[in-house]
């Protein structure tokens, strides 16, 4: 095919014979060239392609074939131009799909080109933020994350699935769509609550499914916090009355019903819009190492003598309450 009989439009047909150009400057051999002497441009590219792009080629050393062979790409083969009029059909995600495959493919589909079959600038941002940049799915722009451009790095979308797989959203905050549109990051699973997602009627920050099971949850975790903190204050009183001289019995066990009024004030009023597990947690592990000496000292009390009924009652109530 004659590049002369493309009609130029848009500047495409300069960025063709442009791009030829400059792949066969990335690809010559100048050794090749020097040792041969002058040979014809389809055997220069011939030669480009079985030297440079092994990753089109299969490896059969472990068949049963008594010599190894070659297999090269046939879409390899076409000459340049043919691989540009082939290129020209492709969608914005298949197009950069083979842009990926190799080195030949992204020297061959430079930006330019790319830009301008697109249509310019203006179309070509457009196309970028309609695909997702990490899999290039094109599940609409009301379920892509938007990403602003950067210096050197034009705008770009994600859809919900590469945001939340490579972790770049936050639960609670806000995010912005493709779709201009912006929608909150569920506090419970952690995706976008936007399409065909809807929001919950108590709280706009969760999916209305998972505010319920939030909620079952929350009651779930409030049920054994009163639990415990029954368990708490048998387990002091008990301390109060019999055991209120053992400074290894005593003192620990009132300063982890202290903690333990200070966590179930969290617990009570705290809310659903800022989260205070990790608080919670750790005032947790705080009791749970202020019950080991009492634990150790009533142990040892009915070890070393004849147990009664305070101290069995009273290590029951430490142990559980650890």
């Amino acid at each position: 095919m004659d590049m002369n009989t493309i009609t130029p439009t848009s500047g495409i047909d300069f960025l063709v014979r442009q791009g030829i150009e400059h792949l066969r400057e990335k690809t010559a051999s100048p050794t090749q060239e020097n040792d041969l002497g002058p040979t014809s441009p389809r055997s220069n590219r011939s030669r480009a392609r079985s030297g440079d792009y092994s990753c089109f080629q299969i490896d059969l050393s472990n068949s049963e074939a008594s010599s190894v062979t070659e297999t090269h790409s046939r879409l390899l083969e076409l000459p340049n131009e043919l691989q540009y009029m082939i290129a020209t059909y492709l969608g914005f995600g298949d197009m950069e799909r083979l842009r990926r495959t190799c080195r030949h493919f992204r020297i061959l589909l430079n930006p330019d080109f790319v830009r301008a079959h697109f249509g310019g600038d203006q179309l070509f941002i457009r196309q970028l933020t309609s695909h997702c940049q990490s899999c290039l799915s094109r599940p609409g722009r009301h379920s892509l994350v938007m990403y602003p451009a950067t210096s050197g790095r034009p705008p770009s979308s994600k859809c919900f699935r590469c945001s939340v797989q490579e972790r770049d959203l936050r639960v609670g905050t806000h995010l912005q769509l493709a779709n201009t549109r912006s929608a909150w990051v569920c506090r419970w699973c952690g995706w976008p609550i936007a399409g065909s997602a809807t929001p919950s009627w108590a709280h706009e920050q969760f999916h209305a499914g998972c505010y319920d099971r939030y909620y079952r949850v929350l009651w779930g975790f409030l049920w054994l916090g009163f639990a415990q903190f029954a368990v708490g204050v048998v387990a002091a009183v008990l301390s109060l009355i019999y055991f209120r001289s053992d400074m290894l019995v005593f003192p620990p066990v009132v300063a982890s019903f202290v903690l333990l009024w200070l966590c179930m004030a969290f617990l009570m009023f705290r809310g659903n819009r800022i989260r205070t597990y990790h608080w919670v947690g750790a005032l947790e592990l705080v009791i749970l190492g202020l019950w080991v000496p009492p634990i150790y000292a009533i142990a040892r009390r009915i070890e070393n003598g004849s147990p009664d009924r305070s101290a069995v009652a009273a290590l029951a109530f430490y142990g559980v309450n650890a």
